[in-house]
């Protein structure tokens, strides 16, 4: 315990309450003269006395004590960029920062989520996982990683990033060679059957009066199911052995449930994504000018992609359940969308170059000003 903080804080609740030290001391069965030591620093008071103590001050056990279990938005981004810049550093002194910043909000999911997170893209590159010169510390952060995820699961299991979280513990145990445990974790998850609980749920409101929050559950469940169509979608284009006919239909129905007016807003990389597995599977089939004809139409996919990641629309019909689509107006926001949208131009432009799928056509006018058109490093090739 810290002693002279909850002398301090024993005095201030005392007087708060308009209590003297005899009243105190009558209350807790104690002597006048142990509460004026407490107050005083000379002494702490019994531990089984401290949760009689708190709920007398109508306090939490954390107020008692002054201990701040939540850190605060400035604390968190300060731990954020400076573990960010410590990994790109020296990883082990990353871990150590890492494991002191956790262990001192380990009540706090929303800062263990940033960390968990951070360690875990750390641990998966390949440049950490094959390090022969230092392959302790890079294991070392994989497994605060791991520990540090699993807590935020435990804390918040149902929250709106649980499948990320979730999503990046399995991949990383299965990075470790651990798919049985990642399965276990995750096998439970995958439906074996339709989900019909939103509709029961309607119907349910619908019977009691309420129309509008079967509106509500229904558009929650749809919005959620086309997330799940387009996710599914776009992991299927990177299955190997799915064939260039299999990914053009793929494409019509990832084009389909993207048409409406602002439905693109949901899923912007879907088609991009699709159509460069497409085009590259042309490449390496032989048939190099419909793999051309499928990389300049990824070109403009991907504008309008990059277009829509600037500046979403939602899709007006879902309205209704707005807590889960784009927020806009927001400065930070706004910008971090502008350098989601560069980096994916960025990515993108490096793959391609980098992929000898299409070392064939880097003197090709047609490939050259295709990845002219991705910017000025793809154009270097």
């Amino acid at each position: 315990m810290n002693r002279s903080l909850l002398s301090e804080r024993i005095l201030e609740e005392r007087i708060r309450n308009h209590l003297t030290q005899e009243e105190l001391a009558c209350r807790l069965g104690v002597s006048k003269a142990a509460v004026s030591k407490w107050e005083c620093g000379q002494s702490l008071p019994d531990i089984a006395l401290v949760p009689q103590i708190a709920s007398l001050f109508s306090v939490t056990l954390d107020d008692l004590f002054g201990y701040k279990p939540l850190a605060s938005e400035e604390k968190r981004e300060e731990v954020t960029e400076r573990l960010q810049a410590l990994l790109a550093e020296d990883p082990a002194q990353a871990a150590a920062y890492a494991e002191r910043q956790s262990a001192r909000y380990w009540s706090d999911p929303e800062l263990l989520k940033a960390i968990g997170l951070a360690l875990y893209v750390k641990a998966i590159e390949p440049s950490a996982s094959d390090e022969a010169n230092c392959p302790e510390p890079a294991s070392h952060v994989a497994n605060l990683a791991e520990r540090i995820l699993r807590r935020v699961l435990q804390l918040d299991p149902d929250g709106p990033s649980t499948d990320f979280v979730l999503q990046a513990l399995c991949i990383l145990l299965a990075s470790e060679g651990r798919e049985g445990q990642a399965d276990e974790l995750i096998g439970k998850m995958v439906p074996a059957k339709p989900n019909t609980a939103a509709i029961i749920l309607a119907g349910i409101a619908i019977r009691a009066g309420n129309p509008k929050g079967a509106e509500i559950a229904l558009k929650r469940q749809l919005l959620f199911s086309l997330l799940e169509v387009a996710s599914c979608a776009q992991a299927l284009a990177g299955v190997e052995g799915v064939s260039a006919e299999e990914l053009e239909d793929i494409l019509v129905l990832a084009a389909a449930i993207q048409a409406p007016n602002g439905f693109e807003a949901l899923s912007p990389t879907l088609v991009p994504i699709i159509r460069i597995a497409l085009a590259t599977q042309l490449v390496e089939s032989g048939d190099g000018d419909r793999a051309l004809d499928e990389l300049e139409r990824f070109v403009e996919d991907l504008e309008r992609c990059c277009e829509t990641f600037e500046n979403p629309q939602n899709p007006p019909f879902f309205k209704p359940v707005d807590e889960f689509l784009w927020q806009n107006g927001d400065e930070k926001a706004d910008e971090a969308r502008g350098e989601a949208a560069a980096s994916l131009r960025s990515s993108f432009a490096s793959s391609i170059a980098s992929n000898e799928s299409w070392a064939a056509f880097r003197g090709n006018p047609r490939f050259k000003a295709i990845m002219r058109r991705l910017g000025e490093e793809g154009a270097s090739v």
